[in-house]
């Protein structure tokens, strides 16, 4: 039961950054700027809670499943450094989807008061530009980071069950 909660959550998490990468980023290339806005305000936040629940499970399913191994959490063990670096893959997604969450996301929606001045409404563009592209940047790392967390899984199974 815990095996299969832990890999339905990472197919969940996994599926969810291939999902917003490959297929929303590619569809967004056919909207609208203010349609491209509010899907990806609507994703972003949907996607946020469903990588928490799955980062969450993955935490509390993955440690007793390690600890059930002999030298688990050894370092000088091949099992142990993979586990350990995986820990590491968990804690980077963790930080990511936390950086979305608090500082990305909100300097993505502009805030144009009316009354503005070009160049203010210039500074808020430009603060906007930049936060897109710091989540593309974030984004690609946490996809690549699932791949690597994949990897490691499979190592990892592999050496205990052989």
């Amino acid at each position: 039961m815990m095996s299969a909660a832990h890999i339905l959550a990472w197919s969940i998490y996994v599926g969810g950054a291939i999902t917003m990468e490959l297929v929303l980023r590619h569809a967004q290339q056919f909207m609208r700027p203010s349609q491209v806005a509010i899907v990806c305000q609507a994703a972003g936040r949907s996607y946020r809670w469903w990588s928490l629940v799955a980062l969450s499970v993955l935490m509390a399913t993955g440690i007793p499943m390690a600890l059930r191994q002999p030298h688990a959490f050894d370092a000088s063990s091949t099992f142990g450094l993979l586990l350990w670096v995986l820990c590491g893959v968990w804690l980077l997604q963790v930080t990511i989807l936390a950086l979305l969450a608090v500082r990305v996301h909100p300097d993505m929606h502009a805030r144009m008061a009316a009354g503005l001045t070009e160049e203010e409404i210039g500074r808020e563009r430009q603060r906007v530009a930049v936060a897109i592209r710091r989540m593309d940047r974030l984004l690609r790392l946490e996809l690549a980071g699932c791949i690597v967390a994949v990897l490691l899984g499979a190592a990892l199974h592999q050496l205990a069950y052989g």
